[in-house]
This record gives C-alpha cells, structure tokens and sequence, in this order.
C-alpha cells in the first residue's frame, strides 16, 4: 500500500511542477497584457502626426523584490518607432487588431518574454493602427514559480505523511484481529495439539482456523500412531530383554560354566541391563507425549517422592562409592502433576548424577518452597556440563561425551519433556564452588498451575 502511495505521490509531484510554471507564465503575460495596454491608449494620430505620453503605471504592475528590467516599444503601422527602444525584438508572425502573441526572446543579453499588441489608432477612423511591444525579464517569472513550487511540494508532502499515517493507522486497526491471534499461537504451550475455538474469531479468521483444527487433527493422528508404535516396539523390547535377563542368569548358575563364559555372561548382563534402561526411557518420553497436554495432575507430595526415589536408587549408589542423601526436605510440599511424571523427573536427575560419577563422589536432593514456586534441587560433585552445552543436553540422545556407551542422552531430554508437560521450568548451573552440576526444577505453586 505504501508503494502506490509514493507513485501517487511522484505523479501529484510532477503535475505541480508543471501546472506552477503554467501559472507563473500566465501571471507575466498578464503583467505584460495590462501593461501593453496601458502604454497604447494614450496614442493618438493628429494632423498626420502621433501623439503619445507613457503613463507611469504601466511600469508600476512590474514592481516586485526581484527588480526586472521592463523594456517596451511603440511602432506604427509603417515600422516607424513611435516610443520606446529601438532595440526591442520584433515578432515576426501576422497578427490581427485586437490580437497579442507571447514569445521569448533577449533583450541585452538577458532573457525577456515579450508581448506584442496590436491595436487601432482611436483618433482615426482609417485602418491605421499601432504594435506596442513591452518586455520583461524573468526573474520575477522564476521566483515566482519556485515559491509556488515551494508550496506545492509542502503541501504533497503534508498530504503524503497524512497518507501513510492514515494508512499505518488503518493497516494496525485492520491487522489486530491478526496480530491477536498470531500471539495467541505463540503464547500456546510447546506440543499442545488443542483446537483453536472458531466460532468466538472473527469471520475473516475463521477459514484459517479450520484449516489449522484440521491440520491438528491429522497430527495428532500421525503423532498418535508414531506414539503408539514406539511404546508398543519398547514393550515388546522390554520383554525380549526380560527373557535375555533370564537366560543369562540361568546360564551363570551353570556349575560347568568356566571363568571365560561367565566373563561373557556378565558382559551381556551389562548391555542387556543398558538396553532395558534405554527401552524404559523411550516408554517414559512417548508417555508423556501421550499424556499432552494435560497429565492428570493431583496434588503430589514431593519430598515423600524425593525420598522414595532416593531409597530404591541408594543401592546402585553405594555399588559405586556415592553418596546420595537429601539436604533441606520441606515435607509440606507438594506439586501439581502425575504421580507417575514426577517420579520419572526425580528418577532421571539421580540417576543421571549417578551415572556421571566416575567414582567416589556426593548427590544430594533438596526440596524447599519459594514464594512463587516449589524448588526441587539435584546436586552433585560431578564432571558438571559446560556452559556453552547446557542448552544441548536438553536434546534427544545428545551425549557430551561421546565414547561413553553407557549413556544414551536421554536422561535430561525426558526431564525437559515432563517439565515442559506439568508447567515446570528447569534450569542447569555449577554446583558449589563452581564444581559439579545442580539441577534446578522449580514447579508452579499448587492451585496456581496452568
């Protein structure tokens, strides 16, 4: 709309500037119109001789701040020069009684434009008549035609601004239906596929809301079946390496079983037990997932789950020379989500500390409640992550390290997953001293949750 506002705008420019010069010419020749006759009428043939005296005023019209020369000439109907300068430029076509012609020409090495009048002799009743002649330089013509374009630029320009005022004004009244909704989209929490409400949008908005209802609906579909495919090949996994499990240990109670298989057997015990780990996460992200947007929350004691979590993980931990223990635990806390999910969130944070302690080394759990939130926070004298990476460990199957195949990089994706479910924000620093890692979960106030 702005474009066409310009090209209108450079058309209303390119007319005024002619129509100004069309004005100021018609100005001076007016000038030089009343002039012309002015200096005529006092003429008059008598006893076969002219008679003329210039009246002042005709040189009066031309006065103004530019101070342009006027020149004129008074010929009869013979060429001889009644009045005036010898020098004045003679117009070279016919012209009829009663007629004027305008031309430019040079006068003394200045440009003029020259009127040239003829006109009876009114003492006489012959045919005789007269060609007065006035000319006037045209610096008074170009002043007046710049202060005309002055004006003319000043008022395209005041029209132009009202324009586009008028027209961004118009363009936001008419765009904030569109705006609204598009922050309405945005505001919309990662994942939900909830249908937007057509009939309360306006009319213009409402074929584009189908459309979008329509498209959440196949994706969900798809999202749907590609849920339901991952939980059902887990499941099926999770049995076969149940069976595996099975096996391995049938076979190490073996008593003919040398040194050399129950090496073998404890190896595959390993992956087996790191497989069924990874096949449980899978299960855990595509039941979140499945459980957008709303995750069946209750209210959940959170220090008696810390607790829970704490006492089935405290045997690997001591396995591996860790300490795991709870610092602060306000016991009246409690959060609104899954049972289930919470669980999961806690599970995946100590054990990925757990996980990431190479030997001897501290986690510790605290819950204390904020103003504003219930906090839950994980801490341990790990490795810790770099500040450049904290964003990426959030991703699926990322692994800072790379040579360790224990890990699987889903640990800290599920707990994002299940913090972005219940309405939780989670948050990584160094832990003390700038050391290790802490974990930090902080849940909605309970009857605040969105």
């Amino acid at each position: 709309m702005l474009l066409p506002a310009v090209l209108i705008a450079a058309v209303d420019f390119m007319f005024a500037r002619s129509d100004t010069d069309g004005v100021a010419t018609l100005v001076q020749q007016q000038l030089l119109m009343g002039a012309a006759k002015i200096i005529s009428e006092p003429l008059a043939k008598i006893d076969g001789g002219y008679e003329i005296s210039i009246p002042p005023a005709a040189f009066e019209l031309f006065a103004n701040k530019t101070q342009d020369r006027v020149f004129y000439s008074v010929r009869s109907k013979s060429g001889i020069l009644l009045a005036g300068d010898a020098d004045m430029p003679l117009y070279a076509g016919a012209l009829e009684i009663e007629q004027e012609k305008y031309f430019l020409a040079s006068m003394r090495g200045e440009p003029v434009r020259v009127i040239a009048y003829k006109h009876a002799l009114p003492s006489t009743r012959s045919t005789d008549y007269a060609i007065t002649e006035v000319a006037q330089t045209l610096h008074g013509h170009t002043a007046f035609r710049h202060d005309l374009m002055r004006t003319a630029v000043r008022e395209t320009l005041i029209l132009f601004v009202l324009l586009v005022s008028g027209l961004a004004f118009a363009v936001r009244w008419t765009l904030l239906p569109l705006i609204a909704f598009g922050a309405q989209l945005r505001d919309r929490r990662p994942g939900s596929l909830q249908k937007l409400d057509a009939d309360t949008s306006l009319a213009e908005l409402r074929p584009i809301i189908v459309a979008l209802n329509d498209y959440v609906v196949r994706l969900d579909h798809t999202l749907g079946s590609y849920e339901q495919f991952v939980a059902n090949t887990a499941h099926h996994l999770r049995t076969t390496f149940a069976i595996l499990t099975s096996q391995i240990n049938f076979g190490r109670r073996d008593p003919s079983a040398n040194a050399a298989c129950m090496e073998v057997f404890g190896a595959m015990q390993k992956s087996v037990a790191h497989g069924g780990r990874a096949i449980n996460q899978l299960l855990v992200l595509a039941t979140v997932e499945q459980k957008r947007p709303d995750a069946a929350s209750v209210a959940v004691n959170l220090a008696a789950t810390v607790t829970s979590v704490i006492e089935e993980l405290a045997p690997l931990a001591q396995q591996k020379g860790i300490e795991l223990g709870v610092d602060a635990l306000d016991e009246q806390a409690t959060v609104m989500c899954s049972a289930y999910l919470l669980r999961e969130l806690i599970a995946n944070l100590v054990d990925n500390a757990i996980q990431h302690l190479a030997g001897n080394g501290t986690v510790i759990a605290s819950v204390l409640q904020a103003a504003d939130a219930t906090v839950l926070e994980i801490t341990d004298s790990g490795p810790g992550i770099p500040e450049h990476q904290r964003a990426r460990v959030f991703e699926r199957f990322y692994r800072i390290d790379q040579t360790k195949a224990q890990s699987s990089g889903l640990g800290l994706a599920i707990v994002k997953e299940i913090c972005d479910a219940i309405g939780a924000q989670v948050a990584l620093c160094a832990g003390d001293h700038g050391a290790g890692l802490r974990v930090t979960v902080r849940f909605p106030i309970a009857g605040n949750h969105d």
